[in-house]
């Protein structure tokens, strides 16, 4: 009876393992950060680096929004290389407080800055 339970909650913790590591936090059709800069030198175009971590509330709201809006998609392609820096997995590149932030630019020569809202995101992007 012992080795039933034991064997149970073996199975449970692997499930769990499991299912928290298959868990992507990454972006479709997003760019690590040394993949963007690779791109950024080759098409001498800008980087639109998105800086979040798993767990932040407003993070999870932003890449939502990049999801559910195929035509902010579009911009942000047709303008930059986007790239997403999930802060626990990868060392940003630039020092960080707190996420998320945004940066446009290119390597060595980023201007950043952090916003919870996507509509001022947008208004910034678009000047």
């Amino acid at each position: 009876m012992r080795s039933t339970y034991i064997l149970i909650a073996v199975a449970a913790l692997a499930l769990i393992a499991i299912s928290f590591f298959s868990q992507s936090d990454s972006l479709e059709g997003w760019y690590s950060y040394e993949e963007g800069k690779k791109l950024s030198k080759e098409q001498n175009k800008e980087m639109f680096v998105f800086i979040g971590k798993p767990g932040c509330g407003v993070c999870e709201r932003f890449k939502e929004f990049f999801k559910e809006n195929e035509s902010v998609m579009e911009f942000i392609r047709e303008n930059y290389i986007p790239v997403y820096v999930d802060a626990t997995r990868e060392k940003p590149p630039i020092r960080v407080f707190q996420v998320p932030v945004f940066c446009t630019g290119f390597d060595g020569n980023l201007s950043c800055f952090s916003t919870a809202f996507p509509e001022e995101l947008m208004q910034m992007l678009e000047k």
